[in-house]
């Protein structure tokens, strides 16, 4: 073990709630792949050994020092592949041992009792008799959504060459985490930090989170239990959002942002609010780092009954701008001047298409082929219960796919699948016409709008 490193301010309020919820599983991300037949195993554990030695950061301990939290890096061998065999399983038990992968809880120290080292990183194979699932578990401390698909592009490019005897052709990592670290910690310092602590100062100065009905009373302290419901959009209202986008002239993003917005103010009531949105701070020098490189920034909504979709999508592309202006600088700062939650629900918005084809298509459903093997990318749960909500949109070239997460202390799962088709029908009603009034649009189809009219006579 080398030397300890200091950790960006991000990272230290992650293992704060760390310390505070050493059992949860809410920080951690997971992607899966079912594979057919199931993969050589001597091969993909070489690819998982090749991810090891590429990024330190998944091969990082954390310790505290001087009543500061630091981390150490291991060396590669410190992650190996996990192959569980489970040869007689059904798909439904299958599934039910995703979930418990996925949702173990990371040690972070350094040790597990007569277990080994303990880093933020777990590769998992069940394998069955005729196919496999291929499992990739990280904590939120040292990767992000970006990381995760350099995870699963690296993974694929290196099990490829392996399989047929060669050496990945992969883009040399020329910078590294430790360098956000310094850079960030220079920010602070600088006239640059003092104009965005500022920036932050007017933004929070009045404001209240938005906030929905509950089902249940809000409990005294965070448990960070979860769940998530999602749905596909039809690919016809997808390329609608790009289009209506384009014509209002603002980002696909912008538009579903403002139109979540416009679903808030419905459900709440509430003519101005704040929500969260998580930013990315990745530099072009670390576009092959993975780490931790999301601040979440805050994003203030103001509706009147006359606010359209248009308006409601120029201005979330308003916010978005001035809000990733001073984007760098760490949000566990500006809460802390807060009396109470800045934000409750947070929104954001991953494209895979930057991370080439193969990936692309994975997210759109299409099976891949690699080496031999038919792989076909399983969407997780996972990151659930962090917010009372958390809205995510992944964006490929032809799909969105939206997926809700929610804190299940709070919501039943029918009121957030409630919430989440009302959301499509104001989207399907933005595309249609962005002049419509969003206090006017229908959240129900005229179908369910009848059968409800005949439940009230």
């Amino acid at each position: 073990m080398d030397e300890t490193r200091p950790l960006s301010v991000g990272q230290e309020s992650l293992w704060l709630l760390h310390k505070l919820a050493p059992d949860s599983a809410a920080y951690n991300l997971a992607g899966g792949a079912r594979m057919a037949p199931a993969p050589d195993v001597p091969v993909l554990a070489r690819a998982v050994r090749a991810l090891s030695a590429r990024h330190d950061g998944l091969r990082s301990v954390f310790v505290e020092a001087d009543g500061r939290p630091r981390r150490a890096v291991l060396p590669p061998e410190a992650n190996t592949l996990d192959v569980r065999d489970v040869p007689e399983v059904d798909d439904e038990r299958l599934w039910e041992l995703v979930l418990e992968v996925t949702r173990e809880p990371f040690a972070l120290t350094g040790t597990r009792a007569g277990d080994g080292p303990a880093t933020p990183f777990r590769a998992v194979l069940l394998r069955r008799r005729e196919d496999a699932v291929f499992l990739m578990v990280t904590h939120h401390l040292v990767t992000d959504a970006t990381s995760q698909w350099l995870l699963w592009r690296d993974l694929i490019a290196a099990y490829e060459a392996y399989a047929t005897g060669a050496e990945p052709d992969m883009a040399p990592v020329r910078a590294s985490y430790d360098d956000h670290v310094a850079r960030e910690a220079r920010l602070l310092d600088s006239p640059s930090g003092q104009r965005m602590a500022g920036h932050w100062r007017e933004v929070r100065a009045g404001s209240v989170a938005a906030e929905l009905p509950t089902d249940r009373p809000r409990p005294p302290f965070q448990s960070f239990q979860g769940a998530s419901v999602a749905s596909r959009l039809p690919d016809e209202v997808a390329e609608g959002v790009r289009a209506t986008a384009a014509r209002v002239g603002v980002s696909p993003f912008a538009f579903l942002l403002g139109t979540f917005q416009g679903l808030l103010y419905r459900h709440t009531g509430q003519p101005d609010f704040t929500v969260g949105c998580p930013a990315s701070t990745r530099r072009a020098a670390a576009r092959e780092v993975v780490g931790y490189y999301v601040n979440p920034i805050l994003l203030r909504a103001r509706f009147a009954r006359a606010t359209t979709f248009a308006d409601a999508a120029v201005a979330a592309n308003h916010q978005v701008r001035q809000g990733m202006a001073s984007a760098a600088y760490p949000y566990p700062l500006v809460a802390r001047e807060a009396a109470g939650p800045l934000f409750r629900i947070s929104v954001t918005m991953v494209a895979a298409d930057r991370f080439g084809a193969t990936l692309e298509r994975a997210v759109a459903g299409e099976v891949m082929h690699v080496a031999g093997v038919k792989m076909s990318y399983m969407e997780l749960p996972h990151m659930e219960g962090q917010c009372d909500l958390t809205v995510e949109f992944t964006q490929d070239a032809s799909a969105l796919l939206v997926v809700f997460r929610y804190d299940t202390d709070l919501f039943e799962r029918a009121t957030v699948d409630r919430l989440l088709e009302h959301f499509v029908r104001l989207v399907e009603a933005g595309v249609t016409d962005p002049l419509t009034k969003i206090a006017k649009a229908p959240l129900v189809s005229a179908a369910e709008r009848q059968r409800l009219l005949a439940m009230g006579t």
